[in-house]
């Protein structure tokens, strides 16, 4: 019977440590990358269960100075070791292009800016792909490429540390592609940026977190809070200069995504127990 799945080895050892000085016995195994605990015997769960409830509780009392993740509020020992080093190579590769990219005008002239453009219709897809998904790398002022970048850091590093490079790499290609589909019927080719794609990040993990409360990566309700009041204030009076388009079919597609894989996990999680 699982007592708790985390994704922190540390965390892990030391309960799994614990209940065995107290005499359970205890089955370890991964599963999508989280340490699963857990203790075959009926019989014992309630009391190893209490036993683990209160070892963490004290541990959140003893954090101290223990940096945490400030999207969720969970211990994040990996934050100690650096903003960049504590990234994926997803995450990494996205911010090092969006950053070449927004210097290439003051190198190279405006050429790539116009080959990664969404086509002027929609046809020009079949001949450019790409640009189905390029528009997320331009950005348009150093506030603009900070902003988006601050946030696509923070909440794609949670979706690739908890989950996997290739869930955070589908999750940004969707939402990408939904969102630059939407600001193009809503206002024509010449828009960039990551904001739609971090309103889907947002999404999924608002979503996944929710219907899996017990992953370790809920994002706090403040959080969420703050990003949607942000996006409403932008409808209301940034709509001129703001893809608000973009935020809203990347928040919906994130959601979605978010939905659909949140009650995988939950099947998941039922049928393993």
């Amino acid at each position: 019977m699982e007592l708790i799945r985390t994704p922190q080895a540390e965390l892990a050892d030391l309960i799994e440590r614990t209940l065995k000085r107290n005499g359970f016995q205890v089955d370890r195994h991964e599963d999508e990358g989280q340490f699963v605990l857990g203790v075959p015997d009926a019989e014992q769960y309630p009391h190893a269960r209490q036993l683990t409830a209160e070892l963490i509780a004290d541990l959140k009392r003893g954090q101290g100075q223990q940096p945490v993740e400030p999207l969720t509020g969970q211990p994040q020992p990996l934050l100690s070791g650096g903003w960049l080093a504590s990234m994926g190579w997803v995450t990494r590769i996205g911010l090092v292009l969006c950053v070449a990219i927004f210097l290439t005008p003051c190198l190279l002239g405006d050429g790539i800016y116009r080959a990664l453009l969404f086509p002027a219709s929609l046809e020009g897809l079949t001949r450019q792909p790409w640009r189905l998904i390029t528009p997320m790398l331009l950005h348009f002022s150093l506030l603009h490429i900070i902003f988006n970048l601050l946030w696509w850091s923070d909440l794609g590093r949670l979706i690739e540390r908890h989950q996997s490079s290739a869930q955070l790499l589908l999750v940004t290609l969707v939402t990408a592609a939904v969102s630059n589909v939407a600001q193009f019927l809503y206002s024509g080719p010449m828009f960039g940026g990551l904001s739609g794609v971090v309103y889907g990040l947002l999404g999924y993990l608002w979503i996944f977190g929710r219907l899996n409360p017990g992953a370790g990566f809920a994002l706090r309700r403040q959080i969420v809070v703050f990003m949607l009041a942000w996006m409403a204030i932008c409808f209301v009076g940034l709509s001129d200069v703001v893809a608000n388009a973009a935020h809203l079919a990347g928040l919906v597609s994130g959601c979605l995504l978010g939905g659909i894989f949140g009650m995988l996990r939950r099947s998941q999680k039922s049928g393993a127990v």
